[in-house]
């Protein structure tokens, strides 16, 4: 098994082919956004395991504590996953392993291989379509509020000042710098034009990022990306505003539907999105290690 910090552009070709294979097979990627980044930087060690010219298994342990893996669909039940696992586990003893999609085979081997889950988040969607009511927008209450388009030169520090404090508590998402901004800023699929942002006074305080396959995909559903508003005017009903401005434009464009991630302990969260006709499609489950006895 090879691990490396950074992999070679022949060691990243193959897994991203592994990639592609199990993601048609399971039906489900096994690696998330973050992870997939990882693959092209330096940001996660990476666990390779290749059989002449392919991968047959890669499993990545990232900065923030996190492990994905996966084995290819015909090397399966030979021990790779095993192995991973515990090389995973090896640099990282208290990593959260994430099982995405919740597939009954990963949930099997975890739970067999003594982790517990400590977290689940669920996949929400709503069809929206042509036909689609569209989305009333609620009428806000603070004074010099103002929507419009991101401005990358403009607004990203903003951005991800806004996007730290109110997401301070959450794992992943409150740690995002500017780096990991510019990153996504640079894939392919960004387009400025599904950013919608709130500025009271020309002062970022709120944004909704809408993700779709490629900028103006109109045929397959769209992602809410992340939505958020400063500590400081919650309440005033602004994350209402923008999230309904940005349902509205798919709307208008025909978009099939839309989909978006929540914390499945996130009641409040969950019952705004219900309200708003989201309804849950899928989860993923992250476990660990438990604790010591006594720890």
């Amino acid at each position: 098994m090879i691990s490396t910090a950074e992999l070679s552009r022949e060691q990243r070709d193959q897994v991203q082919d592994l990639l592609g294979a199990v993601t048609a097979h399971d039906g489900v990627s096994p690696l998330d956004e973050a992870a997939t980044l990882a693959l092209a930087g330096d940001a996660a060690q990476h666990l390779l395991m290749v059989d002449g010219e392919s991968a047959t298994g890669y499993a990545s342990v990232l900065e923030d504590g996190t492990v994905q893996g996966m084995v290819a669909p015909e090397a399966r039940r030979r021990g790779h996953g095993t192995a991973l696992l515990e090389g995973a586990l090896a640099q990282r003893p208290e990593a959260g392993v994430w099982a995405h999609g919740a597939l009954e085979g990963s949930l099997a081997f975890l739970t067999g291989a003594g982790l517990v889950e400590t977290r689940r988040l669920l996949t929400l969607h709503r069809r929206l379509g042509p036909d689609a009511a569209r989305a009333e927008v609620p009428a806000t209450t603070l004074p010099g509020l103002t929507l419009g388009t991101f401005d990358p030169v403009r607004d990203a520090d903003g951005w991800v000042a806004v996007n730290a404090r109110a997401f301070a508590s959450h794992p992943e998402q409150g740690s995002m710098t500017r780096a990991d901004l510019d990153q996504r800023l640079a894939q392919p699929w960004f387009d400025a034009e599904d950013m919608v942002v709130a500025r009271r006074d020309g002062e970022l305080i709120g944004f909704v990022w809408v993700k779709r396959e490629r900028p103006g995909e109109v045929e397959a559903d769209a992602e809410i990306y992340v939505v958020a508003t400063d500590p400081s005017v919650q309440g005033h009903r602004i994350a209402g505003a923008l999230l309904a401005t940005a349902l509205n434009r798919l709307i208008e464009d025909g978009v099939p539907g839309v989909e978006l991630y929540v914390e499945a302990d996130n009641a409040p969260a969950l019952r705004l999105y219900e309200a708003w006709g989201f309804a849950v499609s899928g989860r993923d489950v992250q476990m660990r290690r438990p604790a010591p006895a006594g720890g």
